[in-house]
């Protein structure tokens, strides 16, 4: 990329944009050459720079960027310890857009993780736990671009799946019933499951408790089952699975163990994608 400068109040100060009155109206320069030596040279490129320097959630640059800053090159700087991410498995953390119309370089000294899956819900007296679920992109490329940068791109953990419920073998009126509890969330941002309630029959020891939530920092932890009744029937269930880091996947919940029914756990969530190229690359 050719740099010009001009020298302001005696200091030598970078130009990114230029203007030339055509008609009588300035219009923008993209890029400007001079001719050296029977050849034309490059002294110009239209350049503009974004700095990221608090956490963003689901930066879009065609969002972000209006029509003028697109003209030319853009160069993104996400600061360090700066988290770029989605609080939603659907959307990614960073969307490149297609409208830069230069070289779009991304310099990532921070983190791009995608959004945490969703832990799997706790299952009823006897029936297993749900899946923990699936977490979302970090980096979503619709033109190719320069990547650089000392730090990490992710896909968003996976959700923990929900425990397993469980019943015991006493007679109907006094079953002992025991719900799971929630898978965590995964990070980042990933919501907790939720806890089946049941707890009943000879006695509650226990209820299950939620999956707690994931953030951008960390990942949530399973909440624990419910336990009912005791000696010789009895109804345990699991407890959730923990949602997955960023860039893996969440724990499994654990069984229930009843002396009559014992529903399994629910699996753990996969890691989303750290980068979708779209056919697009990246240098």
């Amino acid at each position: 990329m050719p740099t010009t400068k001009v020298k302001q109040a005696g200091t030598f100060k970078t130009v990114t944009a230029m203007e030339v009155k055509q008609g009588g109206t300035w219009k923008s320069v993209l890029t400007g050459s001079v001719k050296q030596g029977g050849a034309w040279k490059p002294f110009f490129q239209r350049s503009y720079s974004l700095v990221i320097s608090s956490n963003t959630n689901q930066l879009d640059l065609d969002a972000v960027l209006n029509t003028e800053q697109k003209l030319g090159d853009v160069l993104v700087t996400i600061s360090s310890g700066v988290y770029v991410y989605s609080n939603s498995t659907g959307t990614p953390a960073l969307r490149t857009g297609s409208g830069v119309n230069g070289v779009l370089t991304i310099v990532n000294n921070g983190y791009i993780y995608g959004a945490g899956g969703t832990g799997g819900s706790g299952g009823s007296s006897g029936s297993g736990g749900g899946s923990g679920g699936t977490g979302g992109t970090g980096l979503y490329l619709e033109k190719n671009i320069i990547l650089t940068g000392s730090s990490t791109i992710k896909g968003g953990g996976g959700g923990g799946g929900g425990g397993g419920g469980a019943t015991s073998d006493q007679t109907f009126s006094d079953r002992d019933r025991a719900g799971g509890g929630g898978g965590g969330g995964g990070q980042s941002s990933g919501s907790g499951g939720s806890r089946n309630g049941e707890c009943s029959g000879s006695g509650c020891a226990r209820q299950s408790v939620n999956g707690s939530s994931g953030s951008i920092t960390g990942a949530g932890g399973g909440g624990v089952g419910a336990q009912a009744g005791g000696g010789a029937g009895y109804a345990y269930a699991g407890s959730g699975g923990s949602g997955g880091a960023a860039g893996a996947s969440g724990s499994g919940g654990g069984n229930g163990s009843g002396n009559e029914v014992s529903g399994s756990g629910g699996s753990g969530g996969s890691a989303g994608t750290a980068i979708v190229t779209n056919g697009h690359s990246t240098s």
